[in-house]
């Protein structure tokens, strides 16, 4: 009996990149990814995952700190890359730590400091002292303040209470997510496509 024959994983990742880019079907992709053979994904790919899974989350409604974990881990994909971190990234990083802050002051005025020093000081201090220290932005340090003086005035707290930041965090994710994927042009196999279709019209042309 002939054996059977493994895909090639550079053919894999060709595909598995297409379908990120082109496929709005996430549980196919996801499907593709396990019944693949085991194969290393380029950056690109690797940044289209992590833009992908904020997307579905967003779709969802859901602004959580995850979302603040991707984009992180995109910072880190792009910095190896040396590409620049654009605008529109740190403003989506700080509305989404602002949306995940404000949710805990609307469901009680007094919430534990605990909670929300997660992401202040333990989370943008950590990325501060990083070199993911230019993710920080200077709106990121004023709304830390924001934050702070709402434990402190309670005008501050109505301020952050009555503010839409759900909206605002899923419109700045959009925003950059747009223009992420746009940045990072086509993938390998529609590039392959269309050079392959220009040869066959010169061909044809040339007849």
């Amino acid at each position: 009996m002939e054996r059977e024959r493994e895909l090639d994983p550079d053919i894999c990742g060709c595909i598995l990149e297409f379908l990120l880019f082109n496929s709005a079907d996430d549980l196919l992709v996801k499907k593709l990814i396990k019944a693949f053979p085991p194969f290393n994904l380029n950056p690109c790919s690797e940044k289209a995952i992590l833009l992908r899974s904020i997307q579905t989350q967003i779709q969802a409604g859901h602004i959580t700190h995850k979302i603040l974990d991707s984009l992180e881990m995109i910072h880190r994909i792009d910095s190896d890359q040396r590409l620049p971190i654009p605008d529109t990234m740190k403003e989506a990083y700080c509305a989404v730590a602002l949306d995940c802050t404000a949710k805990f002051f609307t469901v009680d005025p007094n919430p534990n400091p605990d909670a929300v020093n997660r992401i202040w000081r333990g989370r943008v201090e950590s990325l501060e002292r990083s070199r993911a220290s230019d993710l920080v932005s200077d709106l990121l340090r004023n709304r830390r303040r924001q934050v702070e003086a709402a434990f402190e005035d309670e005008e501050a707290r109505r301020c952050l209470i009555a503010m839409n930041t759900r909206k605002e965090a899923i419109h700045r994710l959009r925003l950059y997510i747009g223009e992420a994927f746009a940045s990072m042009g086509s993938p390998v196999l529609e590039r392959a496509c269309l050079r392959f279709t220009s040869s066959q019209d010169g061909q044809l042309q040339a007849h």
